[in-house]
């Protein structure tokens, strides 16, 4: 029997399967897969990011004057490079569907100008647990309740 679930590359990993099974079971296999709830899943290797708005415990919003003061770079090996205003950021992602991890993550600690948002983004950077893509937007979550990190792709 030819058993077909939906995986990261939905469409991509599901040729190969259907391609080793039989008509009969390629149309199980399809229709399992279309029951399926579909997840947005985009690879971040070699995507920029830069900050939209931060939300942080107690619904506060910020959003930043010059998104482009605040990037995420996610190079090849998961190197992971940026901005937070006057200081750099640095470590590695590990990403797997929903997951993001930056271990280990660094930021520098040069003092910025009034009206920076560098604090609180480094330190929701470094608990961020999970990642969510809405309507193009990279939206990053930490295990603390209601905080979101949102991201736009660096054009």
């Amino acid at each position: 029997m030819c058993i077909v679930k939906p995986s990261k590359l939905f469409l991509f990993s599901l040729l190969p399967v259907l391609a080793a099974c039989g008509p009969a079971e390629q149309r199980a296999g399809v229709e399992e897969a279309a029951a399926s709830p579909v997840v947005e899943i985009t690879l971040l290797e070699g995507s920029n990011w830069q900050l939209v708005q931060l939300t942080v415990m107690g619904g506060y919003e910020f959003t930043p004057d010059d998104p482009g003061k605040y990037v995420l770079n996610f190079r090849s090996e998961n190197r992971l490079t940026g901005t937070s205003d006057c200081n750099r950021i640095g470590g590695s992602w590990q990403q797997e569907e929903t997951v993001l991890r930056f271990e280990p993550f660094d930021a520098g600690r040069s003092l910025c100008q009034p009206g920076s948002l560098h604090n609180n983004l480094v330190l929701n950077l470094s608990n961020v647990v999970g990642h969510e893509f809405r309507a193009g937007h990279m939206i990053l979550t930490t295990d603390t309740e209601g905080v979101e990190i949102e991201f736009e792709p660096v054009e």
